[in-house]
């Protein structure tokens, strides 16, 4: 087998030639092939010839490239993509991981949860993915410079989600750049005292920046948080992590469509309109009643 595979291998890698059925001629006695002169490196490049003819002027009656179509259709998006509207942001998720319940998460707009490695089996509990707006509901969204933004919200969410005592041990931080969002990341371990627990991992990233208020304008917040919980057992994928975070692009939800004017096709009734009750807070006239009159 061995020696099969090696011959395969040396008959794609050599050159190929071509064969001849009887064994090419010498020359002919006496003759020899001269020799070109070695190029100067040094030498000058030949100046134009000046009496060349010039290049064809362009045709001026030639039609125009054809511009593009208006009513071409927009490339096919992104199907992976996920939109968060109430976190304003989007991301790509990473394979082997679903979109969760983000009801159940106590900060954050988005849950990722990993698949089940059988079918109908159970997720498993010890990791987890949050990813959300970072603003002042986290400590962490305090610090306007990203990397120590990172650390902290590492550090806070190590606490809250490992509260058991122990050491943290391979502390790193990394950039991030998710198309021009600048970012950062921090991971550390946790080596529990009970040795009965495997170690705790936790990555978390911050993203974006904030605007201030400029006059009338609002200050804006454009600064977005990822963090990926682990186990030795589920251990966090710090490579499918960074891709995750520099997939993160801000999003904005498209407007409501318009409603139709009254009167349209699919309008709703006008209020007061014959059937429909008067809108609130509306006097109704009311036809008077002889009975309820005062005496006189």
């Amino acid at each position: 087998m061995t020696a099969v595979a090696g011959a395969g291998t040396v008959a794609l890698t050599l050159p190929v030639t071509t064969a001849y059925a009887d064994p090419v001629p010498p020359p002919p006695p006496g003759t020899t092939t001269p020799v070109p002169p070695p190029v100067d490196p040094n030498a000058a490049a030949l100046p134009a010839d000046p009496n060349a003819a010039p290049p064809p002027p362009a045709d001026p009656n030639a039609p125009p490239p054809p511009a593009a179509d208006p009513n071409a259709p927009p490339p096919p998006a992104d199907p992976n993509r996920v939109n968060v509207a109430a976190g304003g942001f989007s991301y790509d998720p990473p394979p082997g991981w679903a979109v969760g319940d983000a009801s159940k998460i106590s900060y954050g707009q988005a849950l990722l949860t990993k698949t089940p490695t059988t079918q109908g089996g159970q997720a498993p509990t010890d990791t987890s993915i949050l990813m959300g707006r970072l603003d002042l509901k986290l400590f962490a969204g305090a610090e306007p410079d990203n990397t120590k933004a990172a650390i902290r919200l590492a550090s806070d969410m190590g606490e809250f989600y490992m509260p058991f005592p122990g050491t943290r041990i391979n502390e790193e931080t990394v950039p991030l750049d998710a198309a021009g969002i600048p970012g950062a990341a921090s991971y550390y371990e946790v080596k529990f005292t009970d040795t009965n627990k495997p170690n705790g991992q936790i990555w978390a990233a911050a993203l974006g920046s904030n605007t201030p208020r400029q006059g009338t304008q609002a200050a804006q917040n454009n600064r977005w948080f990822v963090v990926w919980l682990g186990t030795a057992n589920n251990p966090v994928d710090k490579a499918a992590a960074k891709t995750l975070a520099e997939s993160i692009r801000p999003y904005t939800p498209p407007p409501p469509p318009e409603a139709p004017p009254p009167g349209a096709p699919g309008a709703p009734p006008a209020p007061g309109a014959p059937g429909q009750p008067a809108p609130v807070g509306v006097p109704v006239p009311v036809a008077p009643n002889p009975d309820m009159m005062p005496p006189g």
